[in-house]
This record gives structure tokens, C-alpha cells and sequence, in this order.
């Protein structure tokens, strides 16, 4: 005796989930460790710099503040 056929709610169900396991969730995965990465490096290119602590942050402001105005969460 065969298995009765799915319906079309419960292909489209196997397929999406299918999709995230196949594809979304290797990505995410990706994503993620390319964060923690970008994140590390640019912790260690901060404390391996050769410019005092004060400059440093000046710095690391200007450039807050110019991605900030971009993306237009700059309050005056």
C-alpha cells in the first residue's frame, strides 16, 4: 500500500522548510561569523594602532557620526 500524496499546503510547507535549512540557514551562519570577525578586527586594529587613545577617538567619532547622518539617525 503506497503512501497517500501530500497536499498542495504540505508540498509548499516541505518545500519552504527545505529552502531555510538548505540555503537561509548557511547564510545566517555566514553572516554571523563575518560580524564577529569584522567586529575582532576592528577591536584589535583599534588597540594596535600607533595614535594616541584621544586621537583615536576623535576619529572613531568623525566616522559615527558621518554613518549616523546617512543613515539619518543624527540627532542635533
Amino acid at each position: 500500500m503506497s503512501a497517500p500524496e501530500a497536499t498542495p499546503e504540505q508540498r509548499i510547507a516541505a518545500f519552504w522548510r527545505a529552502v531555510d535549512e538548505e540555503l537561509l540557514n548557511p547564510a545566517r551562519r555566514y553572516l554571523k561569523g563575518f560580524r564577529v570577525g569584522l567586529v575582532l578586527g576592528l577591536a584589535l586594529a583599534l588597540l594596535l594602532t600607533p595614535w594616541r587613545g584621544e586621537s583615536v577617538r576623535v576619529r572613531v567619532g568623525a566616522i559615527g557620526g558621518r554613518v549616523c547622518r546617512l543613515h539619518g539617525r543624527h540627532r542635533p
